[in-house]
């Protein structure tokens, strides 16, 4: 994980770091993860952070569930991570909210100086 996972929420910090060990070849495609309480102590995240985690990635097609079994990765894995997943767009409308948010703060200003 380098300087890209600065700023990234902790879910997607554990995300990046199970991605770059698909890519490295650390972990091999269908490989069998630990199970959800070690990987969460190795990343040092909640459980339920690392559940989310382990969604997205799923939800990205670099993890496969098998019931009953354990989670897996795929055996055909993305060759990089997607131009655009959930957690970006998600994040995108936060950003946005708040520039919306801070316009309107500027627009109720400038017309509270031009009626006073």
């Amino acid at each position: 994980m380098g300087s890209e996972a600065a700023g990234l929420a902790a879910y997607e910090r554990v995300a990046a770091s199970i991605r770059e060990a698909v890519a490295t070849g650390e972990l091999a495609p269908g490989a069998r993860l630990p199970g959800n309480r070690d990987l969460a102590q190795q990343h040092g995240v909640s459980l339920p952070t690392l559940q989310k985690a382990v969604a997205l990635l799923q939800e990205e097609g670099w993890l496969v569930p098998r019931p009953s079994v354990g989670v897996y990765v795929s055996d055909d894995p993305p060759k990089e991570r997607p131009a655009v997943t959930v957690s970006d767009l998600r994040r995108a409308v936060i950003e946005l909210r708040a520039a919306v948010s801070a316009i309107e703060e500027r627009l109720d200003r400038l017309e509270g100086e031009s009626n006073g």
